[in-house]
């Protein structure tokens, strides 16, 4: 029996959820909400993947596993023409690092526009 897939925490959902290439066929690669959270962490904001695993309440090793995951589909996505459709995943919302803010510099989340709200996809990928 499969272990049950624990919420990994994001800062904040993706103002723009689709990405579409001049020309591009039908052709969609989706990416999840926590792949996003990881290539922004690691990649945009530099942090060390045990600060990224630790922000998002996960092991280093499943941020890993996340992270070279996004990286394959944007790959896949730009050298074949792709669409990009960022979608679903296992993840919540996190305030933590809000601290009663109303807005989070580092995190971009306002509170207020989206307090609670938690994904599941459908595969079930830890």
């Amino acid at each position: 029996m499969a272990r049950e897939v624990k919420s990994r925490r994001v800062c904040s959902i993706p103002e723009n959820l689709r990405f579409i290439p001049e020309g591009s066929a039908e052709d969609v690669t989706v990416l999840t909400i926590e792949e996003v959270e990881s290539l922004r962490l690691c990649d945009l904001e530099s942090m060390d993947q045990d600060m990224a695993a630790d922000l998002m309440n996960i092991s280093r090793g499943t941020l890993q596993r996340i992270l070279y995951s996004a990286h394959k589909k944007v790959a896949e996505a730009l050298c074949r023409g792709r669409e990009i459709h960022i979608d679903g995943g296992h993840f919540e919302l996190s305030e933590a690092r809000c601290k009663g803010k109303k807005e989070c510099s580092y995190c971009r989340f306002r509170r207020g526009e989206i307090n609670s709200i938690q994904g599941d996809a459908e595969d079930d990928r830890t």
